[in-house]
């Protein structure tokens, strides 16, 4: 069996979670895992208000004496890394420098949740059919500039936005029937800046599909792109590592022989 990787995981330091560092990464190890990435939420402005959110300039520091603060307890054979999960910098693009450029950090994953237009996807009502259409366009414009950005080393969750149309009662994905111009575009970028997808296994763990879907990674695939790491998006422990295993089984099955961990923003790869 390959190396269980979980490069997408949060503790107290992101405002959805109350895990300590310590709690997490001793679950992440009960449960299989040797490498880890703990990348709290880095957001420049708050998901309620969309008003500029100061914090988003520690969440660096705090993880780093966080992780100091317990690092003698940690088991040897856990490779821990630090990162973040950086979103909604076309809020504040000024401060990309500033927050991707923090001293120490090992992975950044671009992610986006929070459009001006719409607000916090997770808000939404997602039971009119005609405004489906109008958010996954709106939703791709995000991740293609995310992708036409430098900060990130991987883009998050492609796709994640069904799993709260699905709590609603409505099955809306992100296809290629719907939009495969726009996806095959959007991964031509990421491949191109040398950049990679994540497989975030948390939709694994919610029953609505791993994201991005396998027909995205196969995809994704076939374009040439190599750089992929798994994430459980676990914000607490009892979610540790779930669907990891799972996820590196379709991943193998898309044609990947390879997973990416990251250690001073550059990836190394490990056997599938």
């Amino acid at each position: 069996m390959a190396v269980l990787t979980d490069l997408h995981c949060h503790t107290r330091v992101s405002p959805d979670s109350q895990a300590s560092f310590y709690d997490m990464a001793m679950a992440e190890y009960a449960a299989g895992v040797r490498w880890l990435c703990v990348t709290d939420h880095c957001d420049t402005v708050d998901w309620r208000t969309l008003a500029f959110y100061p914090p988003c300039r520690t969440v660096a520091r705090r993880d780093r004496e966080a992780y100091l603060a317990c690092r003698d307890r940690l088991p040897a054979d856990l490779h821990v890394r630090l990162g973040l999960e950086l979103a909604e910098l076309q809020f504040h693009p000024e401060l990309t420098e500033e927050l991707a450029g923090e001293p120490g950090l090992d992975f950044i994953l671009g992610s986006h949740h929070i459009t001006a237009q719409l607000g916090d996807y997770h808000e939404l009502t997602y039971t009119d059919p005609a405004f489906l259409g109008r958010m996954w366009e709106l939703y791709l414009d995000h991740l293609q500039w995310v992708a036409d950005a430098d900060y990130y080393d991987v883009m998050a969750h492609i796709g994640y936005v069904r799993r709260y149309a699905m709590a609603q009662g409505v099955d809306t994905a992100l296809t290629l029937a719907g939009y495969g111009d726009r996806i095959e575009h959007l991964l031509r970028t990421i491949i191109g800046h040398g950049r990679g997808i994540e497989l975030n296994c948390s939709g694994l763990r919610d029953g609505c599909g791993p994201f991005p879907s396998e027909e995205i990674l196969r995809l994704y695939r076939s374009l040439g792109g190599e750089i992929v790491t798994t994430g459980s998006d676990a914000h607490r422990p009892a979610d540790a590592a779930k669907c990891l295993a799972q996820g590196q089984d379709i991943l193998r099955a898309c044609g990947f022989r390879y997973i990416a961990v990251f250690t001073g923003r550059k990836p190394d790869f490990l056997p599938l």
